[in-house]
């Protein structure tokens, strides 16, 4: 007799490896792996497509606060602008008052040269010098500017006193600050109100006003305005928006965190609610599935799943059996005893069965030996767990 050799046994071996898995694989239990296969696939997209709606649900919401924040941000803004705006005009209402007061201290002659001015020649001392305006500007203010200029040398303005006039002009508008203060430049220099050269960092600033013909000295005005101050001179419309957007945002918020897990949507419209069970129904309860055994209606969740009432018979025997295994021995003698060959019934009846369950993926019938086992298959499984059965 012939020693088989290494290559031999090895071919052999593998042989019957393949014969073992091409087995398993036409095995009836196979079926029951693939149900429970296709079952955990349909759960993994169901699963993304939840996360997908979170997803765009917590985007929608998050552009709903930067949408606010922007809106705030601008109407804050304008508002500053605004502000702004008023301290320029305050600033201008000082700078003539401030005129007025250094001028009544001095004698100044100036000698107009027409109604709208081109130039003016100012004399004061020994000395004559005429200055050219740019444009024509009315007689008055060229006069004051042409004044101004002179006095920058004689009588300057005081920065202490300045502010004085600033502030009462600033309180006519009704709006607070924590501090004002004033910046006078003049040939390139600086010089604070209270010699406070810190503060205006942190404040509202105007513009450089010129004050002078030739435009060598300017003022500026600064105020601490508190942000609630802005706040409360926003126009009413404006800021009634935005608290209607803010209470409006608050509550789309609160409704997607604390809005409970929502029930999947039957893709089947001819689904109904489920009727209310009363306190002692004739029913069966098995997980999501309930029974009503008078009516013959079978609702899983609350969906009403449309079953024969022979499949309706057969699923209540599936429940009510141990381990819910039932050969085909149990289903002849309890639908069909004195049928000879049922084989062909009860072929037909699982099958009716199983296209009624079919938008119920977690309930699955499958074929073991010998007949069949109603298989509850719930989604608490890992998303790695569904990938390794792939």
């Amino acid at each position: 007799m012939p020693i088989p050799s290494k290559k031999s046994s090895r071919s052999n071996l593998v042989q019957i490896i393949w014969i073992m898995l091409l087995s398993s694989i036409f095995s009836p239990d196979y079926e029951s792996y693939s149900h429970k296969k296709v079952y955990l696939c349909s759960v993994l997209r169901t699963r993304e497509m939840k996360r997908l709606a979170k997803l765009l649900k917590f985007s929608f919401i998050v552009l709903g606060w930067v949408v606010f924040a922007l809106l705030c941000y601008f109407a804050f803004k304008d508002e500053k602008t605004n502000i702004l705006a008023i301290m320029k005009q305050n600033l201008h209402e000082a700078v003539n008052v401030d005129y007025q007061e250094r001028f009544n201290k001095i004698l100044v002659h100036y000698r107009p040269l027409g109604r709208k001015l081109k130039g003016v020649q100012i004399e004061y001392g020994d000395s004559i010098e005429i200055i050219y305006f740019e444009d024509s500007t009315h007689e008055s203010p060229a006069t004051q500017l042409a004044n101004q200029y002179v006095m920058t040398r004689i009588i300057p303005v005081n920065p202490d006193n300045f502010n004085k006039i600033f502030q009462e002009e600033w309180e006519k508008n009704g709006v607070s600050a924590a501090k004002t203060g004033i910046i006078y430049r003049y040939n390139k220099k600086k010089i604070f109100s209270d010699n406070d050269s810190i503060s205006f960092q942190k404040a509202l600033v105007t513009p450089v006003q010129a004050i002078d013909a030739k435009r060598t000295a300017g003022v500026q005005a600064w105020a601490m305005i508190h942000w609630t101050e802005i706040v409360k001179h926003t126009t009413p419309k404006v800021l009634w928006s935005i608290i209607a957007y803010f209470i409006v945002l608050i509550w789309v918020s609160l409704s997607f965190l604390k809005k409970p897990q929502e029930k999947e949507t039957p893709a089947n419209t001819d689904y109904i609610p489920c009727e209310e069970i009363p306190d002692n129904p004739d029913y069966i309860q098995l997980g999501k599935m309930t029974l009503k055994l008078e009516s013959k209606k079978l609702y899983i969740g609350d969906r009403l799943c449309h079953i024969a009432p022979a499949d309706f018979n057969l699923l209540e025997l599936f429940i009510k059996t141990p381990k819910h295994l039932l050969t085909k021995e149990d289903i002849k003698n309890a639908f069909w005893p004195t049928d000879s060959n049922p084989e062909n019934k009860i072929y037909n009846h699982i099958s009716t069965l199983k296209s009624s369950l079919k938008d119920f993926p977690e309930y699955q019938i499958v074929t073991e030996k010998g007949g069949y086992r109603l298989v509850i298959l719930f989604p608490i499984i890992s998303i790695h767990k569904v990938y390794n059965l792939t």
